[in-house]
C-alpha cells in the first residue's frame, strides 16, 4: 500500500510540474527602453529572425524560450501578445525612441526572407541612419535555473547605405530560479534581461557615437 501511494505521489507530482511548464507566455511587448544616447532624428530599422529553431520550423516566430518539466522535457514559451518576437522588439524600439521625438521607420520582416533581401529593402529607405539586427540566437532555457542565450549581428549604415559599423553580440547569462523552487519570477526577470540587452547594445560607446547625429 505504501509503495502504491508513493508511486501515485510521484506520478501526481510529475503531472503537476509538467502542466506548469505548458502554455506559458512572457510579455515582451511594451518594454520602455532607455535609449537616450541615440540622437539621430530619422532612423530606418529592420530586425530579422534567423534563429535556427524558427527557420527549421520546430518553433513558431513568437518563440521566446523553453520551460522544462521536472524530467527535463522542454516546453516552448511564446510571447504574451501572440505577435512574433521580432515585431514586439521592433515596436519597443520605435515607441521608446518616439519619447525622444525620433522618427523610426521599421520594416516588417519574415523569417523566410534572406539577409540580402532585407538589407536591400532597408537601404532603399530615406533615414539618416539605418540599423539592421539579425538574430541567430535569442531565447531563454534552463532546468530550474534559467539562462538567456543570444547571438546578434548588428549593422549600422549611413544615409547612402555605406556600412559604418558591424558588431557581433553574443552571450549566455544566468537570469534567475533555483534548484529548490524552480524558475521563480521568470515573467519579471526575463523581460528585464531583454530590456537590458537592448539598452546595453545601444549604449556601447562606438555604436552610440555613430547615432549621436545625422551625419
Amino acid at each position: 500500500m505504501k509503495r502504491t501511494k508513493k508511486i501515485g505521489l510521484i506520478i501526481f507530482s510529475s503531472i503537476l510540474l509538467t502542466s506548469c511548464a505548458v502554455g506559458r507566455k512572457v510579455k515582451y511587448d511594451g518594454l520602455k527602453l532607455d535609449l537616450f544616447d541615440i540622437k539621430t532624428k530619422n532612423i530606418d530599422l529592420a530586425l530579422l529572425d534567423h534563429r535556427e529553431a524558427v527557420i527549421d520550423g520546430s518553433r513558431k516566430p513568437d518563440f521566446v524560450g523553453y520551460m522544462r518539466s521536472n524530467v527535463g522535457i522542454a516546453y516552448p514559451i511564446g510571447t504574451e501578445s501572440k505577435n512574433n518576437l521580432m515585431l514586439d522588439l521592433s515596436n519597443n524600439i520605435v515607441n521608446s525612441l518616439d519619447r525622444y521625438d525620433i522618427k523610426v521607420t521599421s520594416l516588417t520582416t519574415k523569417w523566410q526572407e534572406d539577409e540580402k533581401t532585407v538589407k536591400s529593402q532597408l537601404l532603399s529607405l530615406n533615414g539618416d541612419k539605418k540599423i539592421f539586427l539579425v538574430f541567430d540566437q535569442l531565447h531563454t532555457d534552463g532546468y530550474m535555473i534559467q539562462f538567456f542565450y543570444y547571438k546578434i549581428h548588428l549593422y549600422i549604415y549611413d544615409k547612402d547605405g555605406a556600412l559604418l559599423k558591424y558588431k557581433s553580440i553574443e552571450g549566455k547569462e544566468k537570469l534567475g530560479g533555483n534548484v529548490a523552487f524552480g524558475a521563480g519570477a521568470y515573467k519579471t526577470y526575463m523581460p528585464e534581461a531583454m530590456k537590458k540587452l537592448f539598452e546595453d547594445m545601444f549604449k556601447d560607446k562606438e555604436i552610440a557615437g555613430l547615432l549621436k547625429n545625422n551625419s
